[in-house]
């Protein structure tokens, strides 16, 4: 693999690896990491991935990725296993399955993006307000009360209803329930 041929390869999959990654359980430094291992790993060890269409490359990096989170569960547990090794690469296999059967369909994870940013689009601005405050600022539950005039239990429960909301919208728009949400439901409004 040249490094041209790399470079192609990260430009297509980075997005997708790295949401697999945080899908696993990675937090977002880690799944960055281990997506910057799993591309080195690529370029180290390169299958023959000539005339392999996306979906099979795509499913390579992911046991790629895959293995890599396996093994950072394993250098980096401090306290005894509360389950076996075989029982999380149990679980590594079965996230796969769920991965390409419910996330993926087909497609390569943006559709729930782009399902996403129009289901945010539909929210009062106060409500999107809120979701930039926590996701997009990192603010607290304190600082996020005193922008939006709420107390910290508001702040709390208020989210709490947004991501329940947004989940089922997201759910709507992509097939996943009878309908598409045309108008924003009462409980965010």
């Amino acid at each position: 693999m040249t490094l041209t041929e790399l470079d192609s390869i990260v430009r297509e999959h980075q997005g997708e690896l790295y949401r697999y990654l945080r899908y696993l359980g990675a937090d977002g430094p880690t799944a960055e990491d281990l997506t910057q291992e799993a591309f080195l790993a690529a370029y180290e060890h390169p299958a023959d991935t000539v005339g392999w269409d996306s979906g099979r490359r795509a499913a390579w990096l992911r046991g790629i990725g895959r293995n890599k989170w396996l093994a950072h569960c394993r250098r980096t547990r401090s306290e005894p296993a509360t389950t076996d090794a075989q029982a999380l690469a149990q679980y590594a296999q079965d996230a796969e399955v769920v991965w390409t059967r419910d996330f993926l369909r087909g497609g390569d994870g943006f559709n729930y993006l782009e399902a996403l940013r129009k289901c945010l689009e539909l929210l009062p601005e106060q409500r999107r307000q809120a979701v930039r405050l926590r996701y997009e600022q990192n603010k607290s539950r304190e600082e996020m009360a005193a922008a939006l005039q709420l107390s910290d239990d508001g702040v709390k429960s208020l989210l709490r209803r947004i991501r329940a909301v947004l989940g089922d919208c997201v759910l709507r728009r992509l097939g996943r329930t009878d309908g598409s949400l045309q108008e924003v439901p009462d409980a965010i409004a």
